[in-house]
């Protein structure tokens, strides 16, 4: 090399040698210095090993100096996500034959996909794996390579009527979903003008709308699977309410606590159910039973089914074996059979009872329940109803010169009033029972005390010691004072005001004179109720002072715009809430209709008046924060408030709102502006007023971009295109791709036609002039191209006709489409065919005529089944088919391999022993009786055996081992060595028991009867005399 010489030249010049740098660095590291040039001795020095050197001699089992790391650069690491499909096809053979080219045209679709096919024969299933880079392209490679392959299917699904909207979805949303992602066409009817007559509980009971799924047979089934699981969602689940059960046994149905129930839904539905009764509570009163006696069972619909059955079972032995008692309670003591008590007694006993209702005076009680359990369901009743101490004060009873208000009075006040015993519950009356006060508990003392200071307390009220007065429920608020101040006020002074409900609107205000300090100032004697009277007058006038119109409640109204009444309130009351704080401060928003604001105002109120009432400095207070939030909101509106209007044609307003209002809603997102659509006339006629209210510039922008839009709709035309009904699959294109492309190219929308009928092919394209014209020239283009190229021809292939027309592997039918130039599909039906034929005429016509030669050649063909024995299979065939190829040759058949290949069939697999021959009549009988009679002769012959030294046996067969022997040439014998496949075909030998001692391996010779013999004969003497050559040759080494 150049290096090498010029290294020489140096060293001979005496030059210092400059040493070469690394043209392999580590990275990171230092660049080397040049080393400088030395001499000879140095060289010698540098030359001699270091001794001391640890890392050149280390010590043994020591370790070796850790290198220090060296600073390298990290190396990028790509990682690549792969996203894989699956998709199993059954090809027809035409359709194997043509699936390079249909693979070619998906990879060409999607260029960055990795397509892998594989194809089972037995099955014809051929399995498609599709890898690439996201999974959007890989399920559109797998949609269209769907639409190519698969065979084209009308699938069915069952809708029931009632499920019909939330399949369709919200604008469609859920059929449109199914069908980009599958490509298929979705056929729902429309839905019926009459309505149904009642929509049932159950969906499935309902009446089923057929939805019709068109489209390749993979993208279909998963389009009915999607259809299919909407419906599921809805149906497999079920909601059932058992209404003819008597309530009776609603405590039976729940059990204790509702353990019974559960314990239904766990062993019967195995919790796929559950089950809720109505509490005792929901029967008490018998007029709401229609409206709450229902049990309801919801879940999976087989659980509901079967927890259903159960339920009315149980039932229906229940009201075989159950039976009642009937034992009288009083009817204090009815409230101690209730909830825990009923509840344990349930659970001991399997007894319930049935109390009658609050308001029902009789106090029988039932025992329902298995009669042996009656007796003690019974004992443990009366243990419970007589475990409590009942005691009752009858208020009416306490004043007898009273009317029945007082009575009531009296329980209204004490049920906020009444001294509190511990361990005793007391139970005030309702408004329209009788004024009877029950004081309950467990121990009988305490239950006494508590209704002795019940009476005392209740008869010390004397009827002249109460009173009801009006006032105003503006003004309740002064009364309560700030924190209650007001009313510990009146409390001081013996008196407990008690008032209505806050928001009832109610102005009744009960005054009762009973506080223990205000009662023993009363004096005693005639006079007590005068004075009595005298402290109630001057409450009342200290109230009216303060709800009348001269009390010290101030009340301002305001006249303010009623659009800005809701910036005041806010939303749900929170700025209002804002302002009123923690002071007692009214404020009315329009009232104008409001009788008893009307009263108290200062002036006539309008839509506009806001009355603001309370405290002066807590009304001047709201006052001024009130007009403040006016006045923003009212500047607000001026900022926000300019106003644009547009005025556009009646037929342009759908296409500007949009779908589901999503053009406007754009707009106001974008823009944040207010739009208001004025409704159209009713003959759709005069131009409509879109009023735009917003902030100046963006008003301006909105009304620009909604002119523009209606200027673009304004020049907008639609034309109607013809197309054949059969082509416009053609022009919507696999999947709706060159429908799309068209849309997109030309800005125009292209609709279809949904229902079959005699519109079907008229296809309407709607957009600018310009678009509509492109778009029309193109569809007609495609049309004439299709209706040029689409004649179409239809011819049926009879069942024996159907492998001749395909060939082995298809060559037949591939041999012709390349020939013709016709697109031929086949479709097997009933064990024959059916040719589809579509191309230019001329292609149809050539490839028409060619199938018809064929046709006619099978037909003047004869078959003959042959039935030879799979053994001798092989040896008629020959090796590499030679043997069966000769013998057509000789009867009169073809030379060519491919045409010969029609001729005989053999069986695969050695199963069947049926070789069937179809060929021209008289060529077929020759071959048929050439094929009988090599059979015969392969029956007729004989099979010996002779033992043969290994040695031996490459010279029964000629030199090279091609297993073609000169007996085989001369007399038909072959010779089977025991190593060749054939040998244990040939079964066991006629001479074995000659050949069981046979010191050699024995070889086989198979062939005629007579020529089989004589071949044993020289093989008996090639043996013998080798076998004499080896004792001569023995005899010469001992000699020597």
């Amino acid at each position: 090399m150049a290096t090498d010489g010029a290294r020489e030249q140096q060293a001979r010049d005496g030059a210092p040698s400059v040493p070469m740098a690394d043209p392999f660095p580590s990275l990171g590291g230092d660049v080397p210095a040049p080393a400088a040039p030395v001499g000879g001795a140095a060289r010698a020095r540098e030359a001699r090993p270091d001794v001391g050197s640890e890392e050149a001699f280390p010590a043994l089992g020591g370790q070796a100096p850790a290198r220090a790391p060296a600073w390298v650069s990290r190396v990028p690491v790509l990682q690549r996500v792969t996203h894989q499909a699956r998709v199993q096809l059954r090809l027809e053979d035409e359709q194997l034959a043509r699936l390079s080219a249909l693979l070619q045209r998906v990879q060409a679709a999607c260029p960055d996909l990795q397509i892998e096919a594989s194809t089972t024969r037995k099955t014809h299933v051929t399995t498609f794996i599709l890898k690439g880079p996201s999974d959007a392209r890989v399920q559109a490679a797998k949609k269209a390579l769907s639409a190519q392959c698969a065979r084209r299917v009308s699938l069915t699904v069952l809708v029931p009527a009632s499920l019909r909207a939330y399949v369709i979805g919200a604008g469609g949303k859920n059929v449109k979903a199914i069908t980009d992602a599958t490509g298929v066409r979705i056929h729902i009817p429309p839905r019926a003008a009459e309505a149904p007559a009642e929509a049932s509980d159950d969906p499935l009971l309902d009446e089923q709308v057929e939805v019709v799924i068109e489209g390749d047979e993979v993208n279909a089934l998963a389009a009915q699977a999607q259809l299919e699981a909407l419906v599921a969602e809805r149906t497999s689940k079920r909601t059932q309410r058992l209404t003819d059960i008597d309530p009776a046994y609603y405590p039976f149905i729940a059990g204790a606590r509702n353990a019974h129930a559960a314990h239904l839904a766990e062993t019967i539905a195995h919790g796929a159910a559950s089950v809720h009764v109505p509490p005792r509570g929901a029967f008490r009163a018998r007029e709401d039973r229609a409206r709450d006696l229902a049990i309801v069972v919801q879940g999976e619909r087989e659980a509901v089914a079967q927890l259903v059955a159960a339920i009315y079972a149980e039932v229906a032995e229940w009201k075989a074996h159950f039976r009642t008692l009937t034992v009288h309670i009083p009817k204090r003591q009815h409230a101690c059979l209730v909830g825990d008590a009923a509840a344990d007694l349930l659970a001991t006993t399997g007894c319930a009872l049935e109390l009658p209702a609050a308001h029902d005076a009789t106090d029988a009680v039932t025992i329902r329940g298995p009669q042996q359990q009656l007796p003690h369901a019974l004992t443990a009743a009366l243990e419970k109803a007589s475990a409590v101490c009942v005691r009752t004060v009858d208020l009416a009873g306490l004043h007898p010169g009273a009317d029945a208000a007082h009575a009531r009075r009296l329980a209204q006040w004490l049920a906020l009033r009444a001294p509190r015993t511990p361990g005793v519950h007391v139970y005030f009356p309702r408004a329209d029972a009788p004024p009877v006060v029950e004081a309950v508990g467990t121990d009988a003392a305490a239950v006494d005390a508590a209704a002795a200071d019940l009476a005392a307390a209740a008869s010390r009220v004397a009827p002249a010691q109460v009173r009801v007065v009006d006032v105003d429920p503006l003004a309740h608020g002064m009364v309560i004072g700030k924190k209650g101040h007001g009313l510990r006020t009146f409390e001081a002074r013996g008196v407990d005001v008690l008032l209505p409900p806050e928001h009832s609107g109610r102005a009744d205000v009960l005054l009762v004179l009973g506080r223990a300090d205000g009662v023993q100032r009363l004096p005693a004697g005639a006079a007590r109720d005068d004075a009595a009277r005298a402290v109630l007058d001057a409450v009342a006038a200290e109230l009216a002072q303060l709800g009348g119109p001269g009390a010290e409640v101030h009340t301002e109204q305001l006249e303010i715009p009623a659009q800005f009444h809701k910036a005041i309130v806010g939303p749900d009351g929170t700025v209002l809430n804002a302002i009123l704080g923690e002071d007692r401060v009214m404020v009315l928003v329009g009232c104008a209709r409001d009788a008893r604001a009307q009263q108290v105002a200062p002036r006539t109120l309008t839509a506009d008046s806001i009355l603001v009432r309370g405290a002066r400095d807590a009304v001047e207070r709201a006052v001024a924060q009130i007009t403040q939030i006016a006045r923003d909101a009212e500047h607000d509106q001026i900022v926000q408030g300019h106003v644009e209007e547009l005025r556009v044609p009646a037929a342009h307003v759908p296409h500007l709102i949009g779908r589901g209002g999503a053009g406007l809603g754009r707009l106001r997102d974008e823009l944040g502006v207010k739009i208001d659509v004025a409704d159209a006339d009713a003959q759709r006629t005069g131009p409509v007023p879109i009023r735009i209210t917003g902030r100046k510039e963006c008003a301006v922008e909105a009304r620009a971009r909604l002119a523009a839009h209606a200027q673009r709709l304004a020049d907008e035309q639609t034309a109607i295109v013809e197309v054949p009904a059969a082509l416009v699959g053609v022009v919507i294109g696999p999947g709706g791709k060159y429908v799309s492309r068209l849309q997109d190219k030309y800005d125009v929308h292209i609709h279809f036609p949904a229902e079959r009928g005699r519109d079907a092919g008229h296809v309407s394209v709607r957009g600018s002039k310009k678009g509509v014209a492109g778009a029309r020239a193109e569809i007609l283009e495609l049309v004439a191209y299709e209706q040029e190229t689409s004649h179409t021809d239809t011819l049926h292939v009879p069942p024996a006709a159907v492998p001749r027309v395909l060939g082995r592997a298809g060559a037949t039918i591939n041999q012709l489409r390349l020939d013709t130039g016709a697109q031929i599909d086949l479709e097997r039906k009933d064990g024959g065919a059916t040719l589809r034929l579509r191309g230019t005429r001329a292609a149809v016509d050539a490839a028409r005529a060619a199938l018809d030669a064929l046709l006619a050649q099978v037909a003047a063909e004869a078959t003959h089944t042959l039935h030879i024995p799979p053994r001798f299979h092989g040896t008629l065939i020959g090796a590499g088919g030679q043997h069966l190829r000769a013998l057509i040759v000789a009867a009169g058949g073809p030379e060519d391999a491919r045409a010969q290949a029609q001729y005989v069939r053999f069986p695969r697999g050695g199963d069947s022993d049926a070789v069937v021959v179809r060929a021209p009549k008289e060529v077929a009988a020759r071959i048929a009786a050439a094929l009988e009679a090599e059979a015969q002769r392969l029956a007729d012959r004989a099979v010996l055996g002779a033992a043969v030294p290994p040695h031996l046996h490459r010279q029964l067969v000629s030199r090279g081992g091609t297993r073609q022997s000169a007996w085989q040439t001369q007399h038909g014998v072959a010779i089977v060595l025991p190593t060749w496949r054939e040998y244990d075909e040939l079964g066991t030998p006629a001479n074995a028991d000659a050949l069981a001692d046979a010191a050699a391996p024995v070889v086989k010779v198979v062939g005629p009867a007579e020529a089989v013999p004589r071949v044993l004969d020289e093989i008996a003497a090639l043996c013998a005399a080798d076998q004499a050559r080896k004792q001569r040759a023995a005899a010469a080494r001992i000699d020597a």
